[in-house]
């Protein structure tokens, strides 16, 4: 009977970390969230601790390739050109079908990434 009743549990949560995962704004909650957890870390007694995360070496080997950095290099170097290509192919799909596909509804968004 407890077996059942975990495994009943355990498809509740599974469905919802689906339904969460179908959501469209799912990556920009945990984007928030992370930052959030980091900011926290960050700036308590477990700054600490977020340094020697942060700091921790990893090893990524591809046959005789190796690539040993610590993790926020990786981080920087990875991650966010993974993120500004995201953000370069969403912008290209706004700019060719979605809301920036006229002339109007693309000024005010250039001209503030333009700075004027």
């Amino acid at each position: 009977m407890r077996i059942r009743y975990v495994n009943q549990a355990g498809d509740r949560v599974a469905g919802a970390l689906r339904e969460f995962v179908r959501l469209e704004s799912a990556g920009g909650i945990v984007l928030m969230a992370a930052a959030v957890v980091a900011l926290i870390f960050a700036n308590t007694r477990a700054e600490g601790l977020y340094q020697t995360f942060l700091d921790t070496p990893v090893e990524i080997r591809i046959g005789p390739f190796k690539l040993a950095k610590p993790l926020i290099l990786l981080i920087n170097d990875g991650l966010m050109a993974v993120f500004f290509f995201l953000v370069g192919l969403e912008i290209k799909r706004e700019v060719l079908e979605g809301e920036l596909s006229n002339r109007a509804q693309i000024a005010l968004p250039a001209f503030a990434a333009a700075g004027v």
